[in-house]
């Protein structure tokens, strides 16, 4: 097994519902070894569209689970990660399809860290910050 294919395995036991979700948007929610960036973020897509219909808690451990594989990944997936699920997170805050208390409140310190960096790059601003 791959780290992407952990990653998949942990984050669809957390959230269920990301398979259907992926399906529904016509992406495949089976792991693609040669472009994790792209499937990563139609993975953080998928659990933007769901997120406000989730309990809390899984919402949070699915960002839980993507912490744990940013602190303790690989180059190549920590990159996959940040440009990928991440960004697509960030995205859906900045088009107000996610609300950003929602994803402030659940990001681990060092993918917080990621989101407002790219927020500061793309918007001159936290996104994630109430103004």
């Amino acid at each position: 097994m791959t780290e992407l294919d952990d990653l998949a395995r942990e984050l669809f036991a957390a959230v269920p519902e990301l398979r259907e979700a992926m399906t529904e948007a016509g992406d495949d929610p089976v792991p693609d070894p040669d472009a994790p960036t792209l499937w990563l973020g139609e993975v953080g897509g998928a659990l933007a569209r769901r997120a406000e219909r989730l309990a809390p808690d899984r919402f949070g451990e699915a960002l839980a689970v993507v912490e744990r594989h940013l602190a303790g990944s690989d180059q190549r997936m920590r990159n996959a990660i940040c440009t990928g699920f991440l960004e697509a997170l960030a995205s859906a805050v900045s088009g107000h399809r996610l609300h950003p208390s929602l994803l402030a409140e659940h990001l681990g310190p060092q993918s917080r860290a990621y989101v407002d960096a790219w927020d500061q790059h793309t918007l001159g601003r936290s996104s994630l910050d109430p103004s």
